[in-house]
């Protein structure tokens, strides 16, 4: 019987120690993921049963071979992100969601508007900055029928898509600072957005227009820089292409659309008491991407007079989708259809 240990165990004990280490480590790592995890309880504790031991041929190799380069940040649970996810993240851009068709509660979707599209309102202290101080009424009239069908309601949310300037013509600037409401305001025309930005609106705002189609979409876009009111998505309107039309610009712009549910999830909202939408031809196109069971809207003005399919199928449409038609009416500049949500509001 040979004292001490031979040359050949002398050679074998840091592998020893390293795979003793690797051990230690194992289990240490375990017991915090199982203190850190809720549905770790003592029935899933982990137990080293008979079959899991390392046999010796096991042992025998790992003594005998070069000593491993462990990477521990890829070896602990938490440090390393996924093929899935690193693939999720490389893909989640605009261009692919546009060439995918992503659906419009893809998360994707969302966070890519959340991030590069979506500005949040300006602190309460912040007062507005318009081009006149005066107390008249902004809107054409549009405005007042919502009013009166709510009651004069204050701190309500509202949308309006074609908010131009944030105040020339707004359906909400008189919600806004007279009974206390805030919302969302849409507006793809870049040179108007800029001013519309300028105004210090209690609403989040963004320089998009609303999609055609359930998923995010790019599109040519007219300006018409000498008449903005009428800027719209190359393609439906004709009447507003003809030529000789003042404003109709020679160059065309592409803007990102992304659908109006897709905006309403980015911000957080599912109950809107007022939507404006005035599109110049697209409106109808635009409501039939909502999906109408999953949101809570109360009332809604629609310009419904360059829609190529017409009024009335404009007003089967809602009126299939629970709404009633209030009246049908011929504002300053623009011929609107009012509707509101049947039985959310009492009529008289």
């Amino acid at each position: 019987m040979t004292k001490g240990f031979s040359s050949q165990s002398k050679r074998n004990l840091p592998r020893i120690a390293i795979l003793l280490l690797l051990l230690v480590i194992f289990f240490a790592t375990y017991q915090k993921n199982c203190v850190s995890n809720k549905n770790c309880n003592a029935s899933k504790k982990f137990q080293l049963a008979k079959n899991d031991l390392p046999d010796l041929m096991t042992i025998s190799s790992v003594l005998h071979s070069p000593l491993p380069h462990y990477n521990l940040m890829e070896e602990t649970s938490g440090f390393r992100k996924s093929a899935k996810q690193t693939s999720y993240s490389n893909k989640c851009g605009l261009d692919y969601m546009n060439a995918n068709k992503m659906e419009q509660d893809h998360p994707c979707v969302i966070e890519t508007i959340r991030q590069f599209f979506l500005h949040k309102p300006p602190p309460s202290n912040v007062p507005l900055k318009l081009d006149s101080n005066d107390a008249g009424n902004r809107s054409p009239g549009q405005t007042a029928v919502i009013m009166r069908l709510l009651k004069n309601q204050t701190k309500g949310f509202f949308v309006e898509c074609g908010a131009l300037d944030g105040e020339y013509m707004s359906n909400t600037i008189d919600l806004e600072r007279k009974f206390g409401w805030n919302g969302i305001l849409i507006e793809a025309n870049p040179v108007t957005f800029k001013k519309l930005s300028a105004r210090h609106r209690k609403a989040w705002t963004l320089p998009v227009c609303l999609s055609l189609e359930p998923f995010p979409t790019k599109v040519t876009f007219q300006m018409k820089v000498g008449d903005p009111g009428h800027s719209h998505i190359e393609g439906e309107s004709e009447t507003l292409q003809e030529p000789g039309i003042p404003g109709v610009d020679p160059n065309l712009i592409e803007v990102q659309c992304f659908p109006f549910y897709s905006i309403l999830l980015a911000v957080g909202v599912t109950q809107v008491d007022f939507l404006s939408l005035d599109v110049e031809g697209h409106e109808l196109k635009i409501l039939k991407t909502i999906p109408w069971r999953k949101l809570d809207i109360k009332t809604l003005t629609v310009e419904w007079d360059h829609i190529p399919e017409g009024q009335m199928a404009l007003s089967s449409f809602m009126e299939a989708n629970g709404f009633v038609k209030i009246g049908a009416f011929d504002f300053l500049w623009s011929k609107d259809v009012i509707f509101v949500q049947n039985q959310s509001i009492s009529i008289g």
